[in-house]
């Protein structure tokens, strides 16, 4: 049985990445450089530290990556904190819903915990989650499986109990590496090849698709000999 359901934070529950976006060329400007978006979308879903390890590379910068990352993050929660920070459409019908057919929920995000505490305080669905998983208490990020190892962990159920929901092909690499079932949730021009490419049982353009009922018959035809 899918008895847990854990989800990615940004771009999943809030529709944060334009603002990341807007942040990381906010502070390679200061250093003369730029993203395009094609670029920026493949990193989607990484750690801050290997993903400007990635952008100093592509951008043939010198500058300390402790100084990129300290600054993008610090961008990053003071939008966070002050501008409009609405949750992804049909988000909170789907939590309530998973919620009230008993299922565990937890997040499990590439950022920061002083960023994940943020945006589900702001959004006022923290308490919906029985645990959160940030990169502060990891080794590893995506495309590794351990911040999901660590959610179903947390919340005491096997990984094949587990569906993940990523927008993110590196987060889908990750739940399919921790042995768990997993689904895309992409914008509706996306058509999601890459994602069901990755493994993701099912691409979804709205949230408020992904039921319980649906869960259960995804169960029930798993459970079938």
């Amino acid at each position: 049985m899918l008895d847990a359901v854990i989800f990615d934070m940004d771009g999943v529950l809030v529709d944060s990445e334009p603002m990341h976006f807007a942040t990381t060329n906010e502070v390679l400007a200061q250093h003369g450089a730029a993203l395009d978006e094609a670029f920026y979308g493949s990193c989607i879903g990484m750690a801050e530290r290997p993903f400007f390890e990635k952008v100093a590379a592509h951008c043939g910068l010198s500058v300390p990556i402790e100084r990129l990352v300290r600054d993008r993050v610090a961008r990053s929660l003071e939008r966070l904190a002050i501008d409009p920070l609405p949750p992804r459409e049909g988000v909170l019908e789907c939590l309530l819903g998973l919620v009230a057919s008993g299922r565990s929920l937890a997040v499990a995000s590439s950022a920061h915990r002083v960023q994940v505490d943020l945006v589900l305080r702001r959004l006022g669905i923290e308490r919906l989650f029985g645990a959160t998983v940030s990169i502060d208490d990891v080794e590893h990020g995506k495309p590794e499986p351990d911040l999901f190892v660590e959610a179903a962990r947390r919340l005491g159920v096997s990984p094949d109990a587990c569906l993940v929901v990523e927008d993110a092909v590196l987060g889908l690499r990750a739940a399919r590496a921790a042995g768990m079932s997993a689904v895309a949730f992409v914008a509706p021009e996306d058509d999601g090849a890459a994602h069901v490419e990755a493994g993701a049982r099912q691409v979804f353009h709205e949230l408020s698709t992904l039921t319980a009922d649906l869960l259960d018959d995804w169960s029930l035809r798993d459970a079938s000999p």
